[in-house]
């Protein structure tokens, strides 16, 4: 929300314009159905509701100060937080046919001067949090303070010059040498311009001693009854005083004049020659209705006297020099609000450059220079292409005065070229158009660790996580160890099953790359036409569907981290030569791109296939794998180390016990001993889930044969005594190596009947008669399901 209010606030918006889009920012940004934004009228001491956008037609306010929940508020400068407002006495504020239950008054209050209330209402009953109060009473008041100063100064301001424009060309047309009523024509129409009334009429004594209408003049196509003008008109030529009236409408009378009026004699050596009125014509539902104050007073008196003659130059000249007094006090407090706005701009945690409409800096934050690595006197006056890379420039954005948003830029820092995530946003002038635009930044690595919090693997494992007491584990966890200490690309191989994931996370959350994200990608489950984009992105319009804005890739996401890529040798050719480019060049381009975008992550890939032969066969480009193989581990299978079995099966049968809120302490021998007999070809994977079919199935403290899947039963090779047994012995272990073979040949197939059957080198219906026989054709819903999981 900061950039948006900040560009508005930096808008040259009347208040009322400026409190109606903060309001539609504050209620879209809190989720509420209605807000209305009140400023404190001190003459009146009501709050006048600024801004009701919840209807097409708003209806304006004016609550007393101290009546009901919202006038309380400012009543006792304290936020009023009510959830039901109908069980509330205080409350007044139901408007409409709309029920609103919920209500968050907040006062808007500063140096201990109250400015208005920000009222929130909602239709459903709402609890708002202390972190929603908090933000509402800290920020949002915050800002609504700075739009309100800011807009008053600047509306001051520009009143002040126009009363000073007004007097400088006043005193021209008295020195025009125009006629009487030409230049009275003109007076009165810079004295309506000079205090902003929509009306004025000169009136001057004649001969006969009567007060005759000299000049009208009108900015209302409704014209102005100068019946009731000329009633006060009289009364002032009488008393030589001034009247000023705040509102000259009656029940009896709605339309005459307007809200308010200011009469002032003309006076030449103390005697009135006539009359000065400014008149301001408003509609009758008072929604722009206009006072005259003391200062306006003032400076139609100054009017009225260089009108009733020249002496009152010295005069006139003492007013200027006031209101150039005054114009120097307005400049300390512009000082002020750019000091309010500068702290405003370095309580931002990204980067932040403001430019022209030329790229010319102007602004820079404190992140925005030490990323930088420039002071701010480096970076202001000079364009924007010396600190930023991008293809299109971003000059061109700015001239077209567009917009972007998570866009990777190049930063050119005095350290060296960094990637960084930018947004856009241009400011606007009503006739010139754009006029420049605010850039905020973050570094990739930053960016990639806020990425890892939302959607990176949860790195749960180190190294001490790794059961298994073998040599051949030992020495792959050893080497792991050294290789977490080098920069250098990792490739991890090893059946399905064996542990890859478990070993690249371990070797991240021991790394100098532990603090940033954690991404991995399996390429075997990626579309072939779809990994490009995914490993690398795409930027706007690469290809039918693709999204508006672009998306970032992996590599990229995964910025001052680590990148694992799983089954790596099932990726396309196409995309090995990219792979093999990214490796070589630290870069990326995107596809559809040809921007070169720099990436800093630390590779892991992974592959349950013998790379060297797929090179030798042409699957796998040679060059590639030199550069992933510069450190290879080997994870050997569970049936090269069935010592550490016990291990998984014990701490899988407490993982999946507590699960399932069973009591199981361990497994029968005779169990273990048929689980040793199995040669796993699902490795640790596969132990697991025998585990977890075993612990749902135990009816005991121990895991029989009986709770073990019957699949696992019929593979595992029963040990015989072919002596001791004879012909029924060996019957059996023939029967059991076939069901085995149907087994592994399903297995190698992918729960394929028809391939698996080309294996075994017999037809598909052979070998679904020799399913049947024994007992297997259920296995092959399963072995598929297992394969594609």
């Amino acid at each position: 929300m900061w950039p948006r209010s900040l560009d508005l606030i930096s808008q040259s918006l009347p208040l009322s314009t400026g409190l109606a889009r903060m309001a539609d920012l504050v209620r879209e940004h809190m989720g509420v159905d209605r807000c209305d934004i009140l400023l404190y009228d001190r003459a009146t001491e009501e709050l006048v509701q600024q801004v009701d956008r919840s209807t097409d037609h708003p209806a304006e306010i004016r609550l007393p100060r101290g009546v009901g929940l919202t006038g309380l508020a400012a009543s006792d400068q304290r936020t009023i937080c009510v959830p039901q407002m109908a069980r509330d006495l205080r409350s007044v504020e139901r408007t409409g046919d709309v029920d609103y239950h919920s209500i968050i008054a907040v006062p808007i209050v500063e140096q201990e001067e109250l400015i208005g209330v920000c009222a929130l209402q909602t239709e459903a009953v709402r609890h708002f949090t202390g972190d929603e109060v908090a933000f509402l009473e800290n920020t949002i008041c915050a800002l609504l303070v700075l739009m309100v100063t800011t807009a008053r100064t600047r509306e001051d301001l520009e009143r002040r010059n126009a009363q000073i424009q007004a007097l400088n060309e006043l005193g021209q047309a008295m020195n025009s040498g125009l006629g009487l009523d030409e230049s009275l024509e003109l007076i009165a129409a810079r004295a309506a311009e000079a205090l902003g009334a929509k009306g004025s009429a000169i009136r001057l004594f004649v001969a006969d001693g009567t007060l005759a209408l000299a000049t009208l003049h009108s900015q209302s196509a409704e014209g102005i009854d100068s019946t009731y003008e000329k009633r006060i008109a009289d009364l002032v030529a009488v008393t030589g005083e001034p009247i000023l009236i705040d509102d000259l409408r009656t029940d009896e009378e709605p339309q005459v004049l307007g809200s308010s009026l200011l009469c002032v004699p003309l006076v030449l050596e103390e005697s009135v020659v006539g009359t000065l009125t400014l008149l301001d014509k408003i509609t009758t539902d008072r929604r722009d209705r206009r006072i005259f104050t003391d200062d306006d007073v003032n400076t139609l008196f100054a009017l009225s006297s260089q009108i009733a003659a020249e002496i009152e130059d010295i005069r006139l000249t003492k007013r200027l020099q006031e209101l150039v007094r005054t114009e120097q006090k307005q400049g300390k407090q512009l000082r002020t609000l750019y000091d309010r706005s500068r702290a405003l701009l370095e309580s931002i945690s990204d980067g932040l450059l403001a430019v022209d409409d030329n790229g010319v800096v102007l602004e820079a934050n404190s992140v925005a220079r030490h990323l930088l690595g420039h002071s701010q006197g480096d970076l202001e006056g000079r364009g924007i292409a010396d600190f930023i890379d991008d293809k299109p420039p971003i000059m061109t954005w700015v001239s077209r005065g567009e917009q972007f948003s998570s866009r990777v830029i190049t930063l050119k820092a005095a350290t060296g070229r960094v990637a960084a995530m930018a947004n856009l946003q241009p400011f606007h002038d009503d006739t010139r158009g754009p006029v420049g635009a605010v850039l905020t930044f973050r570094e990739m690595s930053e960016v990639g660790r806020l990425v890892n919090r939302v959607i990176g693997v949860e790195r749960t494992f180190v190294f001490d996580d790794i059961l298994g007491e073998s040599p051949a584990i030992q020495q792959s966890k050893e080497l792991a160890r050294v290789a977490a200490g080098t920069a250098s690309n990792i490739l991890i191989g090893g059946e399905t099953g064996t542990g890859k994931e478990v070993f690249a996370q371990a070797i991240h959350n021991a790394s100098a790359f532990a603090d940033g994200p954690f991404l991995a990608v399996n390429c075997a489950a990626l579309p072939r036409d779809l990994i490009e984009s995914e490993l690398f992105g795409y930027v706007e319009g690469a290809f039918t569907g693709a999204s508006r804005k672009g998306r970032l890739g992996k590599f990229e996401l995964a910025s001052g981290g680590s990148l694992f890529l799983d089954e790596i040798g099932d990726v396309p050719p196409e995309v090995q030569v990219k792979l093999l480019r990214v490796l070589q060049e630290k870069a990326i381009v995107r596809v559809g791109g040809d921007r070169t975008i720099p990436v800093d992550c630390r590779l892991i890939a992974a592959t349950n296939r013998n790379l060297h032969r797929a090179v030798a066969e042409g699957g796998f480009r040679q060059d590639l794998l030199y550069r992933l193989d510069v450190i290879s581990i080997d994870l050997p299978p569970v049936r090269e180390r069935t010592g550490d079995l016990p291990l998984f099966i014990d701490r899988f049968i407490r993982i999946h016990a507590e699960r399932n809120h069973k009591v199981v302490e361990g497994i029968e021998p005779e169990a273990l001993r048929l689980l040793a007999d199995y040669d796993w070809p699902g490795n640790v994977r596969e132990v697991e889930n025998v585990i977890e079919h075993a612990v749902a199935l135990a009816r005991g403290r121990l895991i029989t044969i009986a709770d073990l899947p019957v699949a696992l039963s019929r593979t595992a090779l029963p040990r015989t005594d072919p002596g001791r047994d004879g012909l029924a012995g060996a019957r059996l272990a023939f029967e059991t190596a076939q069901e085995r073979l149907y087994l592994e040949a399903l297995k190698e197939g992918g729960g394929d009947v028809p391939r698996a059957a080309q294996l075994l080198g017999v037809s598909r219906a052979t070998l679904y008669r020799r399913l049947r026989k024994h007992g297997l054709t259920e296995e092959v819903p399963r072995v598929r399901y297992e394969n594609r999981n």
